[in-house]
């Protein structure tokens, strides 16, 4: 979870739906956050988040909200709680008497991390007016200040709306960057880990580097005596597959080499399906060695050709990537595996209300090893990628949306829908034609 210190949770109430699928919880902070007093929001910002990382051990993220005078700007900034508190709302009036009441609201949320700050603001344009009569003097700004367009909540204030829209764009990537930050007293500590000493000696050359191929430390999985995959990898005859499809095919491989297999799925609720599986028992695509990402971009481009060759459809690709120390739950295999479909379906709709993130090459699910919450990887039929937090969704939920988009609402379950037909028509169809 990442925490938000903030002197006044209750501000935060209408947005509480929103900060708990983000994983955000609030809290006061047990002593007074140091304020530089500066006009400078990022300034000010940057000293506050400093001193909060300091005092928790760990990056938090810290709030800081106020006013600018069209007529005085910069001002007061960062000091509106302390110029309101001197000055009053009559104080104010007078001092832009006879100049113009236009202002600006703006809210700035930040993180010290890694060193440096990281920093998400939203503004709301609007007039001061004096006419008003606040409720409660610790309530005056909000009620003096007049957005130009004001929400149809009056209990949500536009420039915290748009300060947590900005955030919401990083908030998967700020997670991971947190949970693999060490714990840290301000800025002592950079997020990466230590800096080597500039008076450390290199690094012995005796000391043998891992192989380029072999998975990241801790997240090779040790083989289970029940995977399926690893079974039927042995060919013991033993095989889930081998016990439901008896002589009716011996092998559904249609492309392996040293490092990867690629067959159609028990449960195939249309032609064309396919698992694309690593050869070596890995929780999960994001634990892939570095060195085989480009191996495995080449792979899933070849087997587009091929399902586009013979259903004129680009596929779909995702992945229920399991959260580190837990599998992924009933009716799920802990073993790498792309499920692909040549299905015309638009998944990201389903899942948007989840926190998720843009991928770019498949190298980047590396970034995904360590995450709390576990991970959904989804590669649309227009090759955009997200990866979505995965945790507490529905078993087989990619399978439910695409089979429901389908028509094909009773054949998400393989158990309930094993697909031998399709699975061996898929297999007929493709057995020698996915080439690299």
């Amino acid at each position: 979870m990442l925490t938000l210190l903030t002197a006044n949770p209750a501000k935060y109430a209408p947005f509480a739906s929103r900060l708990e699928r983000w994983r955000i919880v609030l809290e006061s902070p047990p002593q007074p956050l140091f304020e530089l007093q500066s006009a400078d929001f990022v300034q000010a910002l940057a000293a506050k988040a400093r001193a909060a990382a300091a005092m928790c051990g760990r990056p938090v993220l810290v709030d800081d909200s106020g006013l600018v005078l069209e007529a005085c700007q910069p001002f007061p900034g960062p000091l509106t709680s302390t110029v309101l508190a001197g000055l009053g709302q009559a104080g104010l009036q007078r001092l832009l008497a006879g100049v113009s009441h236009r202002a600006r609201m703006e809210c700035h949320l930040g993180c010290w991390l890694g060193g440096v700050l990281r920093h998400w603001s939203g503004s709301v344009e609007g007039r001061l007016d004096f006419t008003r009569q606040p409720r409660d003097p610790r309530m005056m700004l909000s009620d003096l200040f007049v957005p130009d367009a004001p929400p149809a909540d009056p209990r949500v204030f536009p420039h915290r709306a748009r300060a947590l829209d900005a955030l919401a764009a990083d908030i998967f990537d700020l997670h991971l960057q947190i949970q693999s930050a060490p714990e840290t007293a301000g800025d002592e500590a950079p997020a990466l880990g230590p800096r080597p000493s500039p008076l450390a000696p290199p690094p012995s050359p005796l000391v043998p580097r891992p192989s380029p191929l072999a998975p990241p430390p801790s997240t090779l999985a040790p083989p289970p005596s029940d995977c399926p995959f690893c079974a039927e990898f042995d060919d013991d005859g033993l095989s889930i597959f081998a016990q439901m499809t008896g002589e009716r095919l011996a092998n559904r491989v249609v492309y392996q080499d040293e490092h990867f297999v690629v067959m159609p799925p028990l449960g195939q609720f249309i032609e064309g399906g396919l698992l694309l599986l690593t050869r070596q028992h890995l929780l999960s695509l994001a634990c892939l060695p570095p060195a085989l990402f480009e191996r495995l971009e080449s792979l899933v481009r070849a087997i587009s050709r091929a399902l586009i060759e013979r259903w004129g459809v680009p596929p779909l690709v995702f992945e229920h990537g399991p959260a580190p120390q837990r599998g992924k739950g009933v009716c799920c295999v802990d073993h790498a595996h792309f499920n692909i479909f040549p299905a015309r379906i638009h998944v990201h709709p389903h899942l948007a209300e989840r926190m998720h993130k843009r991928i770019g090459p498949l190298s980047e699910l590396a970034q995904l090893r360590r995450a709390e919450f576990g991970y959904l990887f989804v590669q649309e039929n227009d090759n955009v990628r997200h990866a979505y937090d995965a945790q507490d969704v529905p078993t087989q939920l990619v399978r439910r949306i695409v089979s429901a988009q389908l028509g094909l609402t009773d054949r998400w379950h393989w158990r309930d829908y094993p697909g031998l037909d399709e699975l061996i028509a898929t297999h007929n169809a493709l057995k020698g034609k996915i080439r690299l």
